[in-house]
């Protein structure tokens, strides 16, 4: 009797570009040159590898934990730790599963500061750790001492930061996506701890057509892809803005848009945050789920609302740590969890139609009984039995 292997692997298929769903023929099956009885297809799936919580984090009570933005250098995992007794920054061992150091307060010129509302954003560089808060104050700490470098913005939404949703890095540059759906743009060079809150925007891009403004404070995310552009979602726009930062320079007028229109993703869901990997998209939004979009099928291929070992409730954030490890933030059970990307191998099958393999599972030495599943030979996802005609 055959078996199925399940094993871990890291994503290379490269990026391509995206858009409508579109139909795929079955795949060939893999077939080992050494073996010509040996046919076999591959299929994925995803497990909460950890759980962190208040007690994870040695706080008191439940209340004291409520995870949002996720950034990471190195061994180090950065938490935004929204709560109603004050809004920090937790910082958190991968390696050794529990927390650093949580920061709060710090001090600049002999006064004591700390963060006035909820954290945004968090994007680590080399040497700083920028962190956007809601009341218009970009944060700058240096690397990898944490000490408080600078601060953009003053707190005031009609200053040089617009209450910032989106933050990310490139070239120099500080891209930080307003709360009006417009993206204003600062000189690294500029952040100087003598420069404390009078940094001024270089420049400021118009708004991409259908970019509303974000009045609910839905979470909205930014990273550079592999092209060197910018990926940005729209919540209330239902869509993905791709950014040009190469047209920032002195001679941009502001208030153009910089948005490569006819790259823009069409959502079917409102997205707020999405973590990206070499072959898919896992994202967030407004269906409570995390939603997964090949990039070689061209189409949004499966929906998840649990995990082994985790059922999502509101997974309002995504974060990817690498190719097959991401971190996601489920606000309502006040939970950051470790989602492993898992891929497997299936070599005894019944072929149910020509998209569709039913497998079973050997029995384990341990006692387990054996398990039957559907996959789905397109997507490599397993289906709920419900669907398979």
């Amino acid at each position: 009797m055959k078996r199925i292997f399940i094993y871990t692997l890291l994503l290379v298929c490269p990026l391509t570009s995206m858009r409508c769903t579109e139909e795929t023929a079955a795949p060939e099956p893999i077939t080992d040159p050494d073996n010509a009885a040996y046919n076999s297809y591959w299929y994925y799936t995803y497990e909460a590898l950890e759980t962190v919580d208040y007690e994870t984090l040695g706080l008191a009570a439940a209340a004291d934990f409520n995870p949002y933005a996720v950034a990471q250098r190195g061994d180090t995992l950065f938490v935004a730790n929204s709560v109603a007794a004050g809004n920090s920054l937790i910082l958190y061992s991968k390696k050794a599963k529990q927390p650093l150091k949580t920061i709060s307060t710090w001090t600049v010129n002999g006064a004591e500061k700390n963060f006035t509302s909820k954290i945004n954003a968090i994007v680590a560089t080399d040497k700083r750790l920028y962190v956007a808060e809601q009341e218009s104050l970009i944060h700058v700490f240096s690397l990898p001492d944490m000490e408080y470098f600078s601060c953009i913005g003053n707190g005031n939404w009609n200053g040089p930061v617009f209450q910032a949703q989106a933050i990310t890095v490139k070239d120099g540059l500080i891209f930080a996506r307003d709360k009006d759906g417009k993206v204003s743009v600062y000189k690294e060079a500029d952040v100087t701890p003598e420069n404390y809150q009078k940094i001024n925007r270089y420049k400021q891009a118009g708004p991409n057509e259908g970019s509303a403004s974000n009045n609910g404070f839905a979470a909205h995310y930014m990273e550079v892809d592999k092209e060197g552009h910018i990926m940005l979602t729209a919540y209330e726009a239902q869509t993905i803005r791709v950014l040009d930062p190469s047209l920032i320079n002195d001679d941009f007028k502001n208030g153009t848009s910089i948005d490569i229109k006819e790259s823009t993703w069409q959502i079917p869901f409102k997205p707020k945050t999405f973590a990206m990997t070499a072959d898919r998209m896992y994202a967030t939004g407004a269906n409570n789920a995390i939603s997964i979009y090949d990039f070689e099928k061209k189409e949004w291929v499966k929906t998840l609302k649990s995990i082994k070992g985790f059922a999502f409730s509101n997974p309002e954030r995504i974060f990817a740590q690498d190719e097959h490890t991401l971190w996601v933030s489920d606000i309502k059970k006040q939970a950051l969890v470790k989602m492993g990307i898992f891929k497997g191998e299936i070599r005894e099958y019944t072929q149910v139609n020509s998209r569709i393999v039913q497998v079973t599972t050997a029995r384990t030495r341990s006692g387990e009984e054996a398990e039957t599943f559907y996959v789905d030979i397109l997507t490599h996802e397993i289906v709920d039995p419900a669907e398979v005609e």
